[in-house]
């Protein structure tokens, strides 16, 4: 129906204005909820400054010549709005008429967690996991073919010194002097200390451990932690297709590749950049290999190997995305956290340079505040002050959890009210869209008949058929933007015009969804069938099962 009135606009200014050069999808058409219209346009406003008119005068010579059999009239509003009018047979069509979007099924990897493996999954891990798999479901909702990874950071610094932490904690605990220091705090690191002592207690006979023997241990440790990481996403509904780590892509041997085809772009060079952070140790006299990302707008160049010659994290990300664009996808997303916004540049122009062709991109998460009793907590890793995910899970259910995580735009800072979340009634977004699904639920239980009777078409009944006449263009809107936010708002809207239909059958009795003999009329039969097509739709992208019961 949109169509037909953009389709319809666009003729009637063809034949007002010969001159003007205008495309189809130059013209917006909104939803209107208010007694003002059904349909909105704001494009006489748009066409003012090229046509040298007021908006008013090119509404009027729109409407003169505008002409739909469903269209019953067109007002002109504040400026120069066109307000459209449908006819109440009309609203019917809005069930049937659905246009939809299709796109070609393509190869999609979706990268997301992907949590450093050096502690248990927390709150902020929470936000970028559900994102990441709402926006996978999005993808398979459009045909696509969707793998779900995991990536496990298992090399640099950060693994040093989880190690070092586990083996401080295990030399404390058993009086074992073992000359190592303490960088992560927590029960956490207690727990595996614990897990890894049991497993290895032979080893801790002696003070000094071989490089082999670290790794061993470290490996252990993280092997478990990401084990017990996967296990808690997969009760959360999430189930990943791949999991890889760090180490084996560096088994890859794409250095020496990535470094070949950068250079003969002229975008390598040998130097030195500012002293290294490990610089106790290691070499400062020899050249490293550095990429000229300052080319493309960072701020600037990224070493690509360091002192000792091994790979930089960099040069190993590099090499992680090369080795997804050679597993054949043909787009590559990302979600991240907002922290690594400054990353993406040095990133990107190494994969762009590296294939001018990619489709590769990044989703945002902002940080995830829990609050509780009105306050926000003051959580830290390092400290082994966390809010642990599974707790997070346990104490708000999986549905609350899945549709919070996912309720503000991603790329916007989250306070997550606990308190709020417990609550059972419309404060509540997604008790609310439950609820409303339970409520058509038992209108179709009780039901006996379906039969032929006039509807009166109510205000309250109108909002409710055209909030459901947008589901089409709200899902493939959040689907070209990467926006899983928007399916979780329109639910929310969604319920809302449909409990408010229900309050106003209270007073009204022909409002009523059963008779007295409870027998429901083909349209309002038809209307509650749409309405859980669409709510279970939603919720399904949202990883969420519709309640047939509450």
């Amino acid at each position: 129906m949109l169509q037909n009135i953009k389709t319809e606009l666009l003729s009637s200014l063809d034949r007002c204005y010969d001159h003007i050069d205008i495309k189809i999808n130059d013209i917006e058409v909104s939803t209107l909820f208010d007694q003002k219209g059904d349909f909105t346009s704001n494009i006489c406003l748009k066409l003012s400054k090229i046509l040298k008119a007021k908006p008013a005068e090119i509404a009027e010579n729109i409407i003169q010549h505008f002409s739909l059999d469903f269209v019953d009239k067109i007002e002109i509003a504040g400026p120069g709005f066109l307000n459209i009018f449908i006819t109440n047979n009309s609203f019917k069509k809005l069930l049937i008429n659905r246009e939809t979007s299709s796109k070609n099924a393509e190869k999609i990897n979706i990268e997301f967690v992907s949590a450093n493996p050096t502690g248990p999954l927390h709150l902020a891990h929470g936000r970028g996991a559900i994102v990441g798999d709402v926006l996978s479901n999005l993808y398979e909702y459009f045909g696509n073919k969707v793998n779900r990874e995991y990536y496990v950071n298992n090399t640099g610094n950060q693994i040093k010194e989880f190690l070092s932490s586990i083996l401080f904690s295990i030399s404390e605990k058993n009086n074992l002097e073992l000359k190592y220091k303490q960088f992560y705090k927590g029960d956490y690191i207690e727990g595996i200390a614990e897990v890894c002592y049991q497993k290895f207690y032979k080893l801790f006979n002696k003070k000094d451990f071989s490089v082999d023997e670290e790794l061993i241990i470290v490996n252990y440790a993280i092997e478990n932690l990401v084990n017990d990481s996967i296990e808690i996403l997969k009760k959360s509904g999430i189930h990943f297709n791949t999991i890889s780590y760090e180490t084996d892509i560096m088994k890859g041997n794409y250095l020496d590749e990535i470094i070949a085809s950068l250079n003969k772009q002229n975008l390598i060079y040998k130097g030195q950049l500012q002293m290294p952070k490990d610089f106790k140790g290691t070499l400062k006299d020899n050249e490293i290999t550095i990429f000229k990302s300052t080319n493309f707008g960072d701020d600037e160049d990224r070493a690509l190997t360091k002192n000792d010659k091994t790979p930089t994290y960099f040069a190993n990300d590099i090499a992680y995305h090369v080795d997804k664009h050679k597993r054949g996808f043909d787009k590559l997303i990302n979600i991240w956290g907002a922290d690594h916004l400054g990353y993406l540049k040095r990133l990107k122009s190494a994969l762009i340079s590296l294939y001018p062709s990619l489709d590769f991109s990044v989703v945002f998460c902002q940080i995830v505040n829990l609050k509780r009793n009105g306050q926000i907590q003051k959580l830290s890793k390092r400290e082994g002050n966390i809010f642990e995910l599974n707790l997070l899970i346990e104490e708000i259910g999986i549905d609350n959890f899945r549709y919070f995580m996912c309720y503000r735009k991603n790329d916007t800072h989250m306070d997550l009210d606990i308190d709020l979340i417990k609550k059972e009634n419309k404060e509540n977004p997604i008790y609310y869209i439950q609820y409303s699904y339970a409520r058509s639920q038992s209108v179709l239980d009780r039901k006996k008949n379906i039969i032929t009777s006039n509807v009166d078409f109510s205000k309250e009944l109108k909002n409710l058929y055209k909030r459901l006449y947008d589901w089409d263009y709200v899902v493939l809107n959040a689907y070209n933007k990467n926006e899983v936010h928007l399916i979780a708002h329109y639910l929310e809207s969604l319920a809302s015009f449909f409990h408010t239909f229900w309050s106003s059958s209270k007073d009204n009795p022909s409002m009523r969804f059963l008779d007295q003999d409870n027998n429901i009329s083909s349209e309002f039969f038809e209307l509650l069938t749409r309405y859980q097509e669409i709510v279970s739709k939603g919720l399904g992208i949202l990883g969420i099962k519709p309640k047939l019961k509450m």
